[in-house]
C-alpha cells in the first residue's frame, strides 16, 4: 500500500514538472507586449523557423504610433472599415507580389482585417516570402472596436473596385 502511494506521488511530481516546462516557450518579451508569436516554417536551403507577431489592439495601436515607417495594410475583402493611418488596401489572397508592399523585406508591416483570419493568412505568406517584421491585429477590426478604439467607415470605399483592380 505504501509503495503504491510513493509511486503515485512520484508520477504526480514528474507530471507537474513536465507540465510546467511545456507551458513556456521562453519568450517572456512577447507576453509583456501583448504579442503572441506565430510560428511558421520558411523553406530556404535549410528549414528554419521564423515568427511573426499577433498584437492585441493596444499593442497594435502602440506599434502604429511608435513606428511611423511601418506599412499599415488592410487586407480585408470586401471593404468593411479601416483604421486611421492605413497606408494600403491589398486583398489578403493577392498580397504576394503587390507593388505596394515595401521593397525592403526588413521594413515593419502591420496587417489587419475584420476578424484576424485574413491578416493571419497574409502574414504567414509574407513571412514565407522573407519579410522579417510582420505583425497582425489579433481579432481584427472587431477586437479594435471592442477595445474602444475608433474604426473609420468610408462608404465611398465600399463601392470601389477591390485594390489591384483599378486601371
Amino acid at each position: 500500500m505504501r509503495r503504491a502511494r510513493v509511486i503515485t506521488t512520484s508520477v504526480a511530481i514528474v507530471m507537474a514538472a513536465v507540465a510546467a516546462g511545456c507551458g513556456s516557450d521562453g519568450d517572456d518579451t512577447a507576453a509583456m507586449h501583448n504579442e503572441t508569436p506565430v510560428h511558421t516554417e520558411m523553406k530556404t536551403e535549410t528549414t528554419q523557423t521564423a515568427a511573426f507577431a499577433r498584437l492585441e489592439p493596444a499593442a497594435f495601436a502602440d506599434r502604429m504610433g511608435q513606428n511611423k515607417d511601418a506599412a499599415v495594410i488592410n487586407v480585408h475583402i470586401p471593404y468593411e472599415g479601416e483604421l486611421a493611418d492605413t497606408d494600403s488596401f491589398i486583398p489578403y489572397d493577392k498580397i504576394l507580389g503587390d507593388s505596394r508592399l515595401p521593397q525592403d523585406k526588413s521594413q515593419e508591416i502591420l496587417l489587419y482585417c475584420r476578424s484576424g483570419r485574413m491578416s493571419e493568412e497574409a502574414g504567414a505568406e509574407l513571412n514565407k516570402a522573407g519579410y522579417t517584421k510582420v505583425a497582425h491585429l489579433e481579432g481584427g477590426m472587431k477586437a479594435w472596436e471592442a477595445s474602444g478604439l475608433k474604426l473609420i467607415q468610408d462608404p465611398a470605399k465600399a463601392t470601389e473596385a477591390p485594390a489591384g483592380e483599378h486601371s
